[in-house]
């Protein structure tokens, strides 16, 4: 789970995180690292950004189709 990985995700929900892992990740630690890598930088230029569904969701979509 992204949570144990970053403290980014810190006050993320565990439903939310799960549905990024489900999405996008499929348990794949380097799916996960380029997650929270997209999700860093846009909190980075943006420090306001919410931690909820809406900020993996965007971060898997810089991924591509199929990261």
């Amino acid at each position: 789970m992204l949570s144990l990985f970053h403290p980014l995700w810190d006050t993320a929900t565990d439903a939310d995180l799960l549905y990024a892992d489900q999405t996008c990740a499929r348990g794949n630690f380097r799916t996960r690292a380029k997650i929270t890598s997209h999700a860093y930088a846009a909190r980075s230029r943006a420090p306001d950004t919410a931690v909820d569904r809406a900020l993996p969701t965007r971060a898997c979509s810089r991924l591509g189709p199929n990261p």
